[in-house]
């Protein structure tokens, strides 16, 4: 009699485990999304990821946050993500030249450049102030996607009216830093280490960077689009839950976000 109690209690355990192991709520009961971005996405793309994770709450987006040639390079060596967001091409090309990407990438949002001075610097009103003698400009580095497009307009503003054919050269022996991405730009420019900076339009909708910087505004015709590509990655562990998150970064909820912080759309929903 023993024997056939312990027998049943024995078979009762056994279906119990069984059931709450195919029971899909303790399977993949709580997920995390790994998403290398570029430095200039950060206070948007936090944002975008708290609405994310409210759709989702059984979902962790994680960040790495970087310059764009610093994210490739380590994907490229190996490191763990689902997904890709890039300031540029060059940089994505890396990656899908190493067929590191699941499918094409695709744009989902654009920028352009602005110089910005400390508001209290009353000598700095114009393009052409910033060839002033002493002046310290600063930017990123040009192996960095903003110091690419930053070079690229530099070398525009040779055309500009306004200014001289030997523009760039006088502009080139005022810049004292090259920079590692873009945020390291702003961070001198705010803590008034620096002159002047040439950063996106976005770095200026942050708070604490328009309350301490005035902007320069670089004419349309002799700026830059920045445009931002992102891309699931071959390796992710996560590819519907990356697919997810691609196509809520072409949502209207999205799309709001990036505008607000000074991105250009590219979907309007």
């Amino acid at each position: 009699m023993l024997i056939k109690t312990l027998l049943k209690l024995v078979i009762l355990v056994s279906i119990f485990s069984v059931s709450c192991s195919t029971d899909p709520q303790s399977k993949n009961s709580h997920e995390e999304l790994i998403i290398f971005a570029a430095a200039s996405l950060t206070d948007s793309f936090k944002e975008i990821a708290n609405e994310f994770e409210t759709l989702n709450n059984n979902v962790s987006v994680i960040f790495n946050f970087a310059g764009s040639q610093q994210l490739s390079t380590q994907l490229l060596h190996g490191a763990n993500a689902d997904i890709f967001a890039s300031a540029d091409w060059i940089q994505m090309n890396r990656i899908t030249e190493s067929d590191l990407s699941l499918e094409e990438p695709q744009n989902f949002a654009s920028n352009q450049l602005v110089v910005i001075v400390p508001t209290e610097n009353a000598s700095l009103f114009e393009l052409s102030d910033l060839t002033n003698p002493g002046t310290k400009v600063v930017v990123a580095h040009t192996n960095v996607p903003a110091g690419t497009y930053t070079n690229v307009v530099i070398n525009k503003l040779a055309q500009y009216p306004s200014l001289s054919k030997s523009y760039p050269d006088k502009l080139k022996q005022t810049i004292v830093s090259e920079e590692t991405n873009v945020r390291n730009v702003v961070q001198k420019v705010v803590l008034g280490e620096a002159d002047a900076g040439f950063v996106y339009r976005s770095d200026t909708a942050l708070p604490y960077v328009s309350e301490k910087v005035r902007t320069i505004n670089i004419p349309e015709e002799y700026n830059e689009i920045a445009n931002y590509p992102a891309a699931i990655l071959m390796e992710s562990e996560s590819k519907e839950l990356a697919q997810e998150f691609m196509d809520f970064l072409k949502s209207g909820k999205s799309q709001d976000i990036l505008e607000k912080y000074g991105f250009l759309k590219i979907y309007d929903q």
